[in-house]
């Protein structure tokens, strides 16, 4: 529920999400992988997937797939 309400606050907001669960991404604009304090990818959810970089990996690894 809280995920679902955040989709619906207005478009002028912008909110940081720290999820260990993979598919609370799903919902991101945008997404940013941090690796060793750094940017190692960024996009959406499906762009990272199809990327198969780090963000693919947590995602095969994910119990929530």
């Amino acid at each position: 529920m809280v995920f679902s309400g955040l989709r619906d606050m207005h478009a002028d907001r912008i909110t940081v999400i720290v999820t260990h669960r993979m598919e609370n991404c799903r919902l991101a604009d945008r997404i940013i992988v941090l690796d060793a304090g750094r940017i190692a990818e960024q996009g959406s959810y499906e762009q990272l997937v199809r990327l198969n970089g780090s963000f693919a990996e947590l995602v095969r690894l994910s119990p929530d797939r």
